[in-house]
């Protein structure tokens, strides 16, 4: 190992933003548009285009869609500028802060007030036709868990089971070994039935999934995430980007020495140990000496690569779901909780599965974000968002009486219906882990992988970026042997 790749590898490690000019080998004799084509415009792939500019290469970034962020998106023209996306800054997310104190990006607390997204504990309860107070919950006829299960609110229900057993796990990378794997093959609905839960519990607990159902979350998957959330939380405070999460990748995307090129939706890669051309929609062809693809799987799936790839890689990229969300923004017109006597923020077995309420400064009676996840956002495609946005409205009329006249939608999000996302994140089936993961970081010729899909250890965000990074330095240690 030479000591140009020794100081490279742990810079990027380190989780720095930038490297500074660096002496690079040049990775092929023949001439190219870039030395590095990087293929969507999100965090992970603007995190690696600024690594990557900083080691001295020239690099030109694709984006498919008008702007730049992927599942970073501020809505900053509607009321309270909601995030659809990404919204929090975790304590160990290095990367990612890396880039915040490089560019300037203004920081504040997350709140942890009741019915806020990370406190569950002050929300009102819509549950078998009956509205009420958590601390009516126990007792309620509307209550039709066991009593064993009684007295555990329904937004307890998936801790309870999920740590109901030790968690196997004492590494972030220990998902990935291969004696955990009993865990891959369990579905959800598989593991919470043999902790005990009954079959109201699985009602319940099967509402609020990104999965589909019980059925298709894969087990380890969703232990090793929360082992993740559970480590971090151990280790400091949240933050918010204080304008918006936008600001961030906005400002990654402003730093480029080469703008983002927008509207460039990639059909074709045809990737070569030396050279990778990629073909747009629009009939225009860019080569580089290398290229980092941060696609989304269900997008990348429909991109043609030109080239001879392993049967079970090209499986992996067909067939891995992803999660399905639908998010609706409320404003409130007035403040209808005041009438009810209950929080604003609701739990419910409706199609308003979760309604958080925030009180941003440009509204006078707040908003309410509604969350509806799985199958209950599965059953929205294909519906306007105006048509969503009404069926909302009315359902919380509904179970909140007290609501009707007192909310409008103002934004509707469904990232199934996202041309260039086509989900949310990375879902696991049971199964899938030992089967595809370790395919999804592998090149193929001179093109390498990146996104939240190919994360080994961290979870939210800064998946994305531990993602880039590896794939930076992959890509310069295959320079440096070449």
């Amino acid at each position: 190992m030479s000591d140009s790749r020794f100081s490279r590898r742990h810079l990027l490690q380190a989780g720095a933003a930038t490297l500074g000019s660096l002496a690079l080998p040049a990775l092929a004799a023949e001439p190219a548009d870039a030395d590095v084509l990087i293929l969507g415009a999100g965090i992970s792939g603007l995190h690696a285009a600024r690594m990557l500019q900083g080691a001295g290469l020239k690099v030109t970034v694709l984006e498919a869609s008008g702007r730049v962020g992927g599942r970073c998106w501020t809505v900053r023209n509607a009321p309270g500028r909601p995030e659809m996306g990404a919204l929090q800054i975790g304590p160990t997310y290095g990367r990612v802060r890396a880039n915040v104190a490089e560019l300037g990006v203004a920081l504040k607390p997350e709140a942890a007030g009741a019915g806020s997204q990370t406190n569950q504990s002050g929300m009102a309860l819509y549950v078998n036709g009956q509205l009420m107070a958590t601390k009516d919950w126990a007792t309620s006829p509307a209550n039709q868990l066991p009593e064993n299960e009684r007295k555990l609110l329904p937004t307890q229900l998936f801790l309870h089971y999920l740590m109901s057993v030790k968690s196997p796990l004492a590494d972030l990378s220990d998902w990935l070994k291969p004696e955990f794997a009993e865990f891959d093959q369990l579905s959800l609905r598989q593991f919470f039935t043999r902790q005990g839960a009954s079959p109201e519990a699985l009602r319940l607990l099967d509402l609020h999934l990104t999965a589909r159902n019980l059925d298709e979350a894969n087990t380890l998957d969703t232990m090793r995430k929360f082992f993740f959330y559970g480590w971090e939380a151990r280790n400091g405070a949240t933050h918010l980007v204080r304008d918006g999460m936008s600001t961030l990748t906005d400002a990654m995307a402003a730093s480029l020495a080469q703008p983002v090129r927008l509207n460039s939706i990639v059909k074709r890669i045809e990737p070569g140990v030396r050279r990778v051309t990629v073909t747009c929609a629009d009939g225009s062809r860019h080569s580089a000496r290398a290229c980092i693809s941060t696609i989304p799987l269900p997008v990348f799936k429909d991109v043609d690569v030109a080239t001879t790839v392993p049967a079970l890689q090209r499986e992996a990229w067909a067939r891995i779901p992803y999660g399905q969300v639908v998010i609706v923004t409320l404003r409130v017109l007035k403040p209808f909780w005041e009438q009810d006597g209950l929080p604003p923020s609701l739990w419910s077995d409706g199609l308003v599965e979760r309604a958080f309420f925030s009180k941003p400064e440009s509204e006078p009676h707040g908003t309410l974000a509604v969350f509806i996840n799985g199958q209950g956002a599965v059953n929205l495609q294909g519906l306007a968002p105006a048509a969503i946005g009404a069926m909302v409205v009315r359902d919380l009329a509904r179970m909140r009486p007290a609501s009707a006249g007192a909310v409008e939608a103002v934004h509707v999000h469904d990232w199934a219906a996202q041309p260039f996302q086509r989900g949310h994140l990375l879902s696991f089936a049971p199964g899938d882990i030992g089967k595809y993961a370790k395919l999804l970081t592998q090149p193929i010729g001179a093109l390498y992988f990146a996104g939240e899909h190919c994360a080994h250890l961290y979870a939210g965000l800064e998946s994305a970026c531990e993602a880039a990074e590896n794939a930076v330095v992959r890509l310069l240690d295959d320079i440096d042997r070449a």
